[in-house]
């Protein structure tokens, strides 16, 4: 048979239509097996009726013109009485003028196109081209059938025929044309579950076949195994990827549906891998269900895995809340939340409203389908800034501890409510308030508070989301003042406190002693409190006020403290009778808080007549005589119980019955 008679056969007219491995699509006829068989017997009896080729001039032949490198071919049918020992003849394999006589044989190593030259001694040279051709071994794929069956497709085109032994026997159980894709008609392994070496040579019309087989390993199977897709992950807004367990020498047949789990079509048909990249999708529109089928190509027959979907995730800053929505199909049974990059929650709804949120931060999502039997699809990652309108709450409760020239305030936020700073505003004197300065915390130190001022204070703020509190509470700290009478009767006033949400529970007055010890408590609601109680021990006393909240966990409010020095009030008597009646028999000076009395008597001339610093009394004698009735001047230099020192004088009359 001539080769154009087989190129005809090729042509066979087909009238139905099957996918390829690489979304190309196959022609087969009516019967695809009857007619690839006809092929086959064609093809078989080309190669099997090849002659010895021809010289040019036809004064020699070749067994073989082309063929596989390492190529080697022989020379016949040469002139009868040349190419002799007596008489030889030229040869020159590969037309380079590397010239040897009489050698029949010859054996090419290198692909190439070759002129073969015979030169006679009596007639000159007659020629052929040989060609030698890469001995590459052709890629195939062998799909396995159930039924413990196979088919074979050659994935390659470098030559015109291709051989194929199924079982590695030297019989050759199929031949193909030119690849093209075609099948070979399902072939049934007798003896599984061994393990067989299936041959898969190339060859080309009218030449050698001598061209390497390719082998693979090959084990039978009565059922295919059902595939499955273990990981989806968005790559990025127009692509997929997919990781999948497969098992080797299966067809596999990847279908998509678009927004759905059940309208699928075919997207691409797979073999030999268990990852791939889908391009030129719109996961920002829509989602994609995916699944895969163990393609069985001797009855046409899907073995499918379970359904696994990408998500169309949609997240949406409102105020103090971030809306994450998500669109998917394929039955997840929880989905993970996964927020800047950590796992944040695991639900079974579709959506989340995160309240957990700081305004002016960046937020990143990002929505794990969790299926059965461990798949997981793993969305796009998508970001929003939170922001927030609320207005904040105002500066509600203020604390304030003061003395005479300072005033140490501290207040509490709530902690909804993130401040950058604090404005402080101040009033003194009841007059209107104005900007007084600005606190990074919520305390504040005021060094040029003074009593005299009466001042107040009042804060608003803006809070990390950009949103200015109203004014808060008006403190003006306690302000402590009190008088001393001739009596030694203390009076304390102090404004009322007004700084708490709640107002003030009552006010602790406290009373120090001279070495800071505290002395006495008394509690009040008023704002006014007499201390007149007697106390000859405490000549120096300091008191001051604590304001105590209704509302716990508030700070104390404590005023300026005031100190108070009370009189030594000296007693005396302005006359004496010393008579020895035991009454009113001597004269001294005594009071209230005195440490020490110096006493001297002086005549009215000023003689002195009596000198102690024992605090001793005058009997009205003088170097033991007694002294006659008058008025004497008495003179004591007196240190209280204060550390205070000072000088009192006056007159007593010495009077003798």
């Amino acid at each position: 048979m001539s080769e154009g008679v087989s190129v005809d056969l090729y042509r066979l007219k087909v009238v139905n239509i099957r996918p390829s491995h690489n979304g190309a699509k196959h022609r087969w006829p009516v019967d695809k097996w009857t007619v690839v068989g006809l092929l086959f017997c064609c093809l078989i009896s080309t190669v099997a009726i090849a002659q010895p080729y021809p010289s040019r001039l036809g004064r020699f032949q070749v067994d073989q013109k082309k063929g596989c490198a390492p190529f080697t071919i022989t020379l016949t049918n040469l002139l009868a009485g040349d190419c002799t020992p007596g008489k030889p003849c030229v040869m020159d394999y590969e037309g380079n003028n590397t010239q040897q006589q009489n050698q029949f044989s010859y054996t090419y190593t290198k692909a190439g196109t070759y002129t073969l030259k015979v030169i006679y001694q009596s007639i000159g040279q007659d020629d052929i081209v040989i060609t030698v051709v890469e001995n590459t071994q052709p890629n195939f794929e062998i799909y396995a059938c159930s039924g413990n069956k196979a088919s074979i497709r050659v994935v390659d085109n470098k030559y015109e025929q291709y051989v194929i032994d199924f079982n590695n026997d030297g019989i050759a159980e199929s031949t193909l044309p030119f690849s093209n894709n075609i099948l070979t008609p399902p072939y049934t392994y007798t003896v599984p579950p061994t393990t067989y070496t299936t041959a898969v040579r190339g060859r080309n019309l009218n030449s050698a076949d001598n061209c390497s087989a390719k082998t693979q390993q090959f084990q039978p199977i009565p059922t295919l195994p059902t595939p499955r897709i273990n990981l989806l992950t968005a790559v990025d807004a127009a692509t997929i990827k997919l990781d999948f367990t497969t098992a080797v020498n299966i067809q596999y047949r990847l279908e998509i549906a678009i927004n759905n789990s059940a309208n699928f079509q075919l997207f691409q048909t797979l073999y030999g891998i268990n990852t791939l990249t889908v391009p030129n999708l719109r996961l920002d529109d829509n989602y994609y269900c995916f699944r895969l089928s163990a393609f069985d190509p001797c009855n046409n027959q899907n073995n499918y895995s379970a359904i696994i979907c990408s998500q169309k995730l949609t997240v949406t800053a409102q105020s103090d809340v971030n809306q994450v929505v998500w669109a998917t199909g394929g039955g997840a049974a929880t989905y993970t939340i996964n927020r800047n990059k950590s796992p944040y929650r695991t639900q079974s709804n579709i959506n989340l409203s995160d309240t957990d949120i700081v305004c002016k931060t960046d937020y990143c999502y990002q929505v794990v389908s969790n299926f059965a039997g461990g798949a997981r699809s793993i969305s796009l990652e998508k970001c929003v800034q939170s922001f927030s309108t609320k207005i904040p709450t105002a500066v509600e409760n203020i604390s304030a501890v003061s003395t005479a020239n300072t005033a140490d305030l501290t207040w509490q936020q709530d902690p909804r409510f993130i401040p950058i700073n604090y404005s402080v505003f101040r009033a003194s004197n009841s007059n209107n308030f104005g900007f007084f300065t600005t606190a990074p915390e919520a305390k504040l130190t005021d060094n040029t508070y003074n009593l005299e001022g009466k001042f107040c204070y009042q804060m608003e703020y803006t809070d990390k989301c950009g949103n200015s509190s109203p004014k808060g509470s008006i403190a003006c700290p306690l302000r402590l003042t009190g008088n001393l009478d001739k009596n030694n009767s203390i009076t304390l006033s102090w404004n009322k406190y007004t700084g708490w949400k709640s107002g003030v529970k009552n006010y602790v007055v406290e009373k120090f002693n001279l070495q800071g010890s505290l002395i006495k408590t008394f509690i009040v609601t008023d704002t006014v409190l007499v201390d007149d109680q007697p106390d000859d021990a405490n000549q120096y006393v300091r008191y001051s006020i604590k304001a105590q909240p209704n509302q716990g966990g508030v700070a104390l409010s404590i005023s300026n403290p005031v100190e108070f020095i009370k009189n030594a009030n000296l007693y005396h008597p302005s006359a004496f009778t010393p008579n020895g009646d035991n009454l009113n028999d001597t004269f001294t000076v005594n009071g209230q808080f005195i440490a020490k009395i110096s006493l001297k008597i002086f005549d009215r001339w000023g003689a002195l007549l009596f000198a102690s610093d024992k605090n001793e009394a005058w009997d009205g004698q003088f170097s033991g005589k007694q002294m006659p009735a008058a008025v004497y001047i008495w003179k004591a230099d007196i240190s209280d119980l204060a550390g205070r020192t000072f000088s009192e004088e006056g007159t007593v009359s010495l009077i003798r019955n």
